[in-house]
């Protein structure tokens, strides 16, 4: 079993963005210590402030922040969780990913999506309803452009004639794309081409607001992941071939109670599961890193 933790941007005990590069680079330096084995950021570009007032969440750039904790580590993988693909020109976002590939050295893994914001697509003058074609034909772009290093593409909306990307991805035959979501589309593409699955569980207003299918319960998960099993066997695959990050009841208790956190690592592991969620507060910088310091003491050492 191997462990994300989504970086927690909010305010540190100064009331100031936990943006600043030194509270970066501790809070890295402090999953390598613990034994985390990736560090992850979402992707909101323009997120309206009515969203991030009802329970959204702030961010940085995902390819900047990755980039800037490339240089400073030498374990953590560096995942976005997710990219909103259709939010960019299909190279643009090609070459930013093969940038964090490049610079860290082959530790880049990109989870994709396609996006559920309407306000943010509309500021970013992108089509909200092209959303499911524009994300299909951006992954075609990225691998044709990552398999020839030269790519001759009519798109929707450009025309490549022979571009050319150089420095070439670390990775081969390119970094892991891993598919973000609950609906029955996405486990089908993780199934036809996916390098695993990242679903967003649990209950709440949060799958409403993500305009996704509820995986809220245990049931529920083992259900999908049944079915996605079912998928990949139906392309000749299984879920041996990629990876799944998952969660159960007994791993959402967190640091409170790690003995049931560490029964549901063992159950997830018996699923085919290869990545959960280290159980990291969002609170201060004081608090989040004593909780990564408890989850190398308590969890990581025992797994």
């Amino acid at each position: 079993m191997q462990f994300v933790v989504e970086y927690p941007l909010g305010l540190d005990d100064e009331g100031q963005p936990w943006s600043k590069p030194s509270s970066m680079a501790a809070f890295a330096a402090a999953l390598e210590a613990a034994g985390v084995d990736a560090v992850a950021l979402t992707d909101h570009p323009a997120p309206s402030r009515k969203w991030l007032d009802h329970g959204g969440h702030a961010t940085i750039d995902p390819f900047v922040g990755l980039g800037f904790w490339a240089g400073i580590t030498t374990r953590l993988r560096l995942m976005t969780l997710l990219t909103v693909v259709p939010y960019r020109n299909p190279l643009l976002m090609t070459k930013s990913m093969t940038a964090v590939d490049i610079v860290s050295g082959g530790r880049a893994t990109f989870v994709l999506g396609t996006g559920y914001l309407r306000s943010e697509f509309l500021a970013l003058g992108v089509e909200f309803e092209e959303r499911n074609a524009l994300f299909d034909e951006a992954v075609d772009v990225a691998k044709a452009w990552w398999s020839t290093g030269e790519l001759h593409y009519e798109g929707k909306h450009f025309t490549a004639v022979g571009q050319a990307l150089f420095p070439r991805q670390v990775q081969q035959p390119h970094p892991p794309l891993w598919l973000g979501g609950n609906a029955a589309a996405v486990r089908e593409r993780v199934a036809r081409w996916g390098d695993g699955w990242a679903p967003l569980l649990g209950g709440g207003t949060v799958p409403r607001t993500a305009r996704t299918v509820t995986i809220a319960t245990d049931d529920d998960f083992v259900s999908a992941l049944a079915d996605l099993g079912e998928r990949l066997e139906r392309h000749g695959r299984s879920l041996a071939d990629i990876d799944v990050v998952g969660s159960l009841d007994a791993t959402r208790r967190g640091l409170a109670d790690p003995d049931a956190f560490l029964e549901g690592v063992g159950r997830l592991t018996e699923m085919g599961v290869t990545w959960t969620h280290a159980p990291v507060v969002r609170g201060t910088i004081a608090e989040s890193l004593d909780a990564v310091a408890r989850f190398g003491e308590e969890i990581r050492a025992k797994v």
